[in-house]
């Protein structure tokens, strides 16, 4: 009988090992997805659970709100954002001042003057 050559399986075994890693990697990276998405919801769902006072509930604690207009300008614009009330005043459509109010307790918090 004759002997055969062994073919060279040196590049086989690397392969094999290179996929194994591989494998092993991606199955620890979707078991770590799926637990961190599992510990979200239930945040997300304590999140949920705090109440949010509505705006006509606050607007109806100060009753009217009499904001005075400085003269010589006009009421540009009124925003409400983060819990408080921007009205803008200017002249022509330029806005020269800001008064920054609490819808919740009808105080005029502050002024913000654009001129310098």
């Amino acid at each position: 009988m004759t002997e055969e050559d062994v073919p060279n399986t040196t590049f086989l075994k690397s392969v094999v090992i290179i996929l194994g890693i591989l494998i092993i990697g991606v199955a620890s990276l979707i078991g770590v997805t799926i637990y961190k998405r599992v510990t979200k919801s239930a945040e997300v769902a304590n999140v949920n659970e705090i109440p949010v006072p509505s705006i006509a509930t606050q607007a109806t604690k100060y009753g009217a709100l009499d904001v005075s207009v400085p003269e010589g300008v006009d009421v540009i614009s009124i925003n409400y954002e983060g819990g408080l009330m921007m009205v803008t005043y200017g002249e022509e459509g330029e806005p020269t001042l800001v008064a920054v109010i609490s819808p919740a307790t009808g105080q005029q918090l502050g002024l913000i003057n654009l001129r310098p």
